[in-house]
């Protein structure tokens, strides 16, 4: 009886030159030959007269590039002690010459389009189009975006015919492939599905030293996530795990623990933002997060009802226009364009700058350049609403009322709010149109903290083989092969079971997660949400000067969460309730006002006394008065 043959493993590797990646990806190799697996590892040799890594938008490729790549990447291949292929042994000299003469020749208006027989060769190199010049449609009556249509075009072709025949030779049972998303990989993918190769991609993880791994799809594929909440949805978070996503949203709001540099400035002071921005306590604040989704547009898993991004927008800014009783504020994403984007969505910049006409007084448009942290929006508002950007998902974390306006990782999931059908957009405003100002929900936060948890840590998979001294370089932390084996590393042995084995990028609950109570999230729970805050004041005090109260008024209404506890002795009553009646405050929608003799209980569980009066001495708690009030209500 013969032996089953060792498992094949191709790795198709052209963008070597960020050597991160590489590093991830031949630590792997070496570790699936270190359990009797055959590996072939195939790097491009100067192929492509258009790819990713030289992007007009914020790299544009020198004269000598291919030649520097090669170098870089052997370079890296003999560091590593990792034997290689050149892609272009595969590539018969009249196929080059054929996709040259196919790409020259493609009608101006098929450009985006195009296809060479079966190969979809213009829809494969298109997300590489839309990053090379940061735009979600790449204008073809531009001179110079045409020349890099037609360089795209070609160089897909020409990956296809190479890869055709490097998977007809080598026959693999799996093709290792960094994202698959980006030109040739995108060919590579494609073309290894269509045959039944099983395909695994890979990209950094959504923390620092982490790898993500998506089984025959690109990685920015959405099933990964919703098969995850469909099997994890409904289990609650143990109490390390609820921690650790609480954790990791803080984190976030100041730069740590970030796969990627920060581009938001670190939170301010609410009353700091409220002064800057000119918002009242008393009204609701409605934030929506716009998306630089160059990177994603066009892809169906992250497609919307609405027509298009500036769609949504519009409509949102109308609803605002309609309802002057809340204030909109449009916060145009940092990555769009900015000291701390990648390059810039010009298109997108101009579309954006289009919105400051005719805004309506209670609309306000922040710039991606604005020093103004995204994070300190989100405590102030009352909804969020976002296109595809992870702030939905933070948003969500803080109990807040999310509208998700197109699909995305976290859009699925049931604790934001969707729009199937833009028709009814606006009367899904009107719902969330009652919320009280600042309101947040703890089952929300439930909900999202669960995402959280397994969209940052349960998806990831630890890699600490490769230190990340920051978001663009990697340092192995391993010395000699022997330290690859199995048993050594649990993340390295997920990676190779997922690889040889066929096992779940994530895996499912076992019987113990299945049968867990919520009683860690219930005490992470507990209390969470807008704390109601009770201030002391004095009876004699307000009636003789009934300003005061009127400050107090101003500050807070019947919508927030506020009682001011009134200090009164009986042959005070029936004048304080003159003086409230007189100021119009006795309406439904007054401020909540509770006049009673106060015990030491009551003084206790105060949290600020109200008055003009000299007593700090006399209560644990601050003092303000009817010039500070302000400060109070704006947290």
């Amino acid at each position: 009886m013969g032996s089953l043959r060792p498992t094949r493993v191709l790795a198709y590797a052209p963008y070597n030159r960020w050597a991160l990646h590489g590093q991830w990806e031949m630590t792997i190799l070496h570790t699936l030959r270190l359990r009797s697996a055959e590996v072939e590892y195939v790097l491009c040799d100067g192929l492509y007269s258009e790819c990713d890594q030289f992007w007009a938008a914020h790299n544009p490729r020198p004269a000598d590039a291919c030649l520097g790549c090669q170098a870089d990447v052997t370079k890296l291949c003999a560091e590593m002690g990792m034997d290689y292929r050149w892609l272009g042994r595969y590539l018969a000299p009249d196929e080059g010459r054929e996709a040259l003469r196919w790409a020259q020749a493609v009608p101006t208006e098929e450009l985006l389009t195009a296809t060479y027989g079966e190969w979809q060769i213009a829809a494969w190199v298109r997300m590489s189009l839309q990053s090379h010049f940061r735009t979600t449609e790449p204008d073809v009556g531009d001179p110079a975006v045409e020349r890099a249509v037609r360089g795209y075009l070609h160089s897909g072709l020409v990956a296809a015919f190479a890869l055709d025949r490097l998977l007809t030779e080598s026959d693999p049972d799996v093709l290792l492939l960094f994202n698959g998303r980006q030109s040739s990989l995108r060919v590579a993918l494609e073309l290894a599905r269509a045959r039944g190769i099983r395909v695994v991609t890979h990209e950094r993880g959504q923390r620092p030293e982490t790898l993500l791994l998506v089984e025959n799809a690109t990685v920015l594929a959405l099933e990964r996530v919703r098969r995850y909440w469909r099997e994890w949805g409904e289990i609650p978070l143990d109490a390390d795990e609820a921690a650790a996503a609480a954790r990791l949203m803080v984190d976030r709001q100041h730069g740590r623990d970030l796969p990627w540099k920060a581009l938001s400035a670190p939170p301010q002071p609410p009353a700091e933002v409220r002064a800057r921005l000119g918002l009242s306590p008393q009204r609701p604040v409605w934030v929506l997060f716009t998306s630089s989704d160059d990177e994603v547009a066009g892809d169906e898993d992250w497609g919307s009802a609405f027509a298009s991004q500036r769609d949504w927008i519009d409509r949102t800014i109308a609803f605002a226009a309609a309802h002057p009783e809340l204030d909109l504020i449009v916060r145009v994403h940092p990555n769009t364009g900015s000291k701390r984007s990648t390059g810039a969505n010009h298109a997108q910049l101009a579309e954006m700058a289009t919105l400051r006409n005719g805004l309506p007084p209670n609309v306000s448009l922040i710039e991606p350049d604005e020093d103004v942290s995204a994070y300190s929006l989100m405590d102030l508002c009352t909804v969020g609403l976002v296109w595809v950007s992870t702030a939905g998902l933070e948003l969500a974390c803080k109990g807040k009322a999310t509208v998700a306006a197109a699909s995305s990782p976290y859009s699925h999931a049931g604790f934001v709010r969707t729009v199937p059908d833009p028709a009814g957009y606006e009367t899904l405003l009107d719902e969330l149109a009652a919320l009280a100002p600042n309101a947040a929900c703890p089952e929300i936060r439930r909900g999202a903290l669960r995402f959280a948890y397994g969209y940052f840590f349960r998806l990831a998979i630890a890699f600490p083989l490769v230190r990340m001294p920051d978001v663009h370089n990697g340092v192995l932390a391993y010395s000699s092969l022997e330290e690859l084996l199995p048993g050594r590393d649990a993340g390295l042995d997920r990676c190779a079971r997922i690889l040889l084995e066929g096992e779940p990028v994530c895996p499912p609950p076992t019987a113990a997660e299945l049968a867990r109570t919520t009683d860690a999230e219930d005490a992470l729970l507990a209390g969470f949400g807008p704390r109601r805050l009770t201030a002391l004041a004095f009876a004699e005090e307000i009636i003789a000067d009934a300003s005061l109260l009127q400050a107090w008024a101003a500050a807070f209404d019947g919508r927030d969460d506020a009682t001011l506890v009134i200090h009164t002795l009986a042959e005070h009553a029936e004048q304080l309730v003159a003086v409230v009646t007189s100021a119009g405050l006795d309406r439904e929608d007054g401020p909540d006002l509770l006049a009673l003799e106060a015990d030491a209980s009551t003084v206790a569980s105060i949290d600020a006394v109200f008055s003009r009066l000299d007593v700090a001495d006399d209560f644990a708690a601050p003092r303000y008065d009817d010039a500070s009030v302000g400060q109070l209500a704006a947290g």
